[in-house]
């Protein structure tokens, strides 16, 4: 139920008469406003009904309310007025327990580092062997499935062995996130930015000799299933799933990120930004490589195949794959100085809506190529703003599956699937339920489409809760089952000069064989309450809206009915987060009305020349749904400058070497090669 915009926003509800909530997307559901759900009086009892209708629901839009006093979250974290009356505490669900850490190495005292060791009767062990782990109620974090180890210590106070390894873990322990192949395995890696020391040796970790089971072949390949794995070097036909699973290699061509910013957050477990990557051509065994190089150029001469839809993902994922590694067969073939470069920074924007995150890609020196977006208002408005662009104004479904373009391929391709249906305020099916929830799921068809180099993905945070995980699962698997690495950190934006505290999951995915580009380092404060030494301060309200003159376009301050709300601060950020309605408790700072359509964009950052086309629920819809400039902006900044990077690389590594020599020159060719990390292998 929606409330009237002439009623004010400190209306209390009973619980004969349900509180009214604004309906939107959403942004910062938090775990206190999450707890809140229902607010029990002393003897225990329930006061409280919320009821929610519609399919637009915004998380920034939901008070709480209790028969005897507003409990809401915006005072707290906006600096809103604060009531004169106390409000009654409402019961929280307990915060999670601190995690003791559990260190991953031992330190090494009164240590002897042994060259060998005998397990069993059957296996000794050495560093640079493979074992099998079994799993130890005891000791929890120390569990993995595999271990590759580096080195072998005995304590001599207790005389207990132990070895020293990176963990490896089968692909089906990640929930979907990897497709499930048998006897694929990645690494986890963890990495504290506060630890000077090379990932690799944070990462290491001690197990008790008396966890390993046996010994494991183990392969490093960043060649595309099912190559280099048991299926080319091993004959196990006959053999069932579960002998192949205990006796057979296993490869590894991915490994699995942890990034802390701090020893507090790797301690209590609180990953900063998480990534699932591919291996890099210097990870891998000798022999078992395919140049970097080689398989980032591939990826542009896979073309669109709309026979696809009648493929289910996993067999349209697997046709992916061979046509790629058909296509590197073929280049295996050609001289490398005549493998296509692409050098061009264009830019593929899906779901467009009005253009936020073209704004910034375009500020960062992207060309836009093409757009797609259903809505005939926000399409209306790219046009304007993007005279250059072609816009497809259709539903994503029929832009993949029945438009064949001959400029789909594009270096950068950014994705804002809908997200009302992961929200943690949607509660009640939207008429638009299906359609919504199917956008989620489109991700590798985009990929398959744009084939670009590195794609990105916006959506609300709330994907990350439990309940969500499925489909967030999905969303990670959509790009590894592509073959794109990926990753994802909630960014909030006000640390970017955005001036509200907006939460965001962005995810980044990168093609085969090109590196995953850095999220941007935050540029201002979290808060004017908070400022951080070496950043500048935030974006308040007074500084957004000091460009706006009288004859800005989209502001008419004129056309809004008088109001009477109670005035407050502008020197703060917004109170709450721009929504597709506006947001809750966003009035004029005076109080005397509401904000114009010109004003919620300056909230988003678009710049005065951005124009809208539309009515003013319209425009404010567009507004709502828009990544902030300010953020993209600094977001394809680092994408850009990971591209310079790259093709620097490919020029200097690159040299006009014939592969179709006489075969006494190809071995010598290929020798030399191999240690310049150049070697082209044969796919076939």
């Amino acid at each position: 139920m929606r409330r009237p915009s002439s009623v004010a926003p400190d209306r209390t509800g009973t619980h004969h008469q349900p509180i009214m909530i604004d309906d939107d997307d959403d942004d910062y559901m938090n775990t206190n406003m999450y707890n809140m759900i229902t607010i029990d009086d002393k003897e225990g009892n329930p006061y409280d009904t919320i009821t929610i209708e519609d399919d637009n629901i915004d998380d920034d839009d939901v008070e709480f309310i209790s028969e005897r006093t507003p409990v809401t979250d915006n005072d707290a974290r906006w600096g809103a007025p604060q009531s004169s009356s106390p409000a009654s505490t409402p019961k929280r669900r307990p915060k999670r327990p601190f995690v003791v850490y559990e260190p991953r190495t031992k330190p090494i005292v009164n240590t002897a580092f042994l060259e060998a060791h005998w397990v069993s009767d059957k296996h000794c062990v050495v560093p640079g062997l493979t074992v099998e782990l079994r799993i130890d109620p005891s000791a929890p974090f120390k569990c993995g499935d595999f271990l590759r180890i580096e080195s072998i210590f005995e304590d001599l106070d207790t005389k207990n062995v132990y070895l020293r390894g990176i963990l490896f873990r089968r692909a089906r322990t990640l929930e979907g996130m990897l497709p499930k192949k048998l006897n694929e395995v990645y690494q986890v890696l963890q990495h504290n930015l506060g630890d000077s020391r090379p990932i690799h040796t944070q990462s290491l970790h001690d197990v008790p000799v008396n966890l390993a089971t046996g010994i494991r072949g183990l392969r490093h390949t960043n060649a595309l299933f099912p190559q280099n794995s048991f299926r080319t070097f091993e004959d196990m036909t006959g053999r069932n799933p579960a002998f192949v699973q205990a006796n057979a290699g296993l490869t590894c061509r991915w490994k699995r990120v942890f990034q802390y910013t701090n020893a507090t957050d790797l301690m209590t477990g609180y990953p900063h930004v998480q990534s699932l990557e591919r291996l890099t051509d210097a990870e891998c065994d000798e022999g078992l490589a395919i140049p970097d190089f080689m398989l980032r150029r591939a990826v542009p001469e896979v073309d669109s195949d709309l026979s696809v839809v009648d493929l289910t993902a996993e067999e349209a994922a697997s046709k992916d794959a061979k046509g790629l590694a058909d296509i590197l067969g073929q280049m295996g073939k050609m001289r490398i100085s005549d493998l296509r470069a692409d050098s061009a920074f264009t830019f593929a924007d899906f779901f467009c809506g009005a253009g936020g995150v073209s704004v910034g890609a375009k500020m960062s020196g992207f060309k836009i190529l093409y757009a797609v977006d259903h809505d005939k208002d926000a399409c209306s408005t790219y046009r304007l703003n993007f005279p250059g662009t072609q816009v497809f104004e259709e539903s994503i479904h029929d832009n993949l599956t029945c438009r064949k373009q001959s400029n789909a391929h594009v270096r950068c391709c950014h994705m804002s699937t809908v997200c009302k249906t992961v929200s943690t305020a949607y509660t009640v099916r939207g008429k638009n339920h299906d359609a919504n929830e199917a956008t989620l799921f489109c991700i590798s068809d985009i990929l398959r489409k744009a084939t670009p180099m590195v794609a990105t993905l916006e959506q609300t945070f709330g994907a990350l809760n439990k309940g969500k995980k499925q489909i967030f699962n999905d969303f990670v698997w959509q790009f590894t089952s592509m073959n794109y690495s990926v990753k994802w950190a909630v960014h909030t934006l006000s640390e970017y000069g955005v001036p509200q505290a907006r939460k965001r999951l962005i995810m980044l995915g990168a093609c085969p064989g090109h590196p995953l580009p850095d999220f941007p380092l935050p540029t201002h404060s979290p808060s004017p309450a908070n400022p951080v030494v070496g950043l500048r301060p935030s974006v308040t309200i007074a500084d957004a809206l000091q460009p706006i003159r009288h004859n800005t376009p989209n502001h008419n301050p004129g056309n809004l009915d008088p109001k009477d709300f109670l005035p407050y601060s502008p020197h703060q950020l917004v109170r709450g987060c721009i929504t597709t309605s506006g947001g809750l408790n966003n009035w004029h700072y005076s109080g005397k009305r509401h904000y114009t359509e010109r004003e919620f964009a300056c909230f988003q950052t678009f710049p005065l020349d951005h124009v809208f086309i539309g009515n003013r629920t319209s425009v404010v819809q567009q507004v709502g749904n828009a990544v902030p400039p300010a953020f993209s902006s600094k977001l394809y900044a680092s994408i850009r400058k990971c591209f310079e990077e790259v093709d620097e690389e490919d020029r200097e590594r690159v040299a006009p070497i014939d592969l179709t020599h006489d075969d006494d020159d190809v071995d010598v060719d290929i020798e030399q090669m191999m240690k310049d990390e150049r070697v082209v292998m044969d796919l076939t």
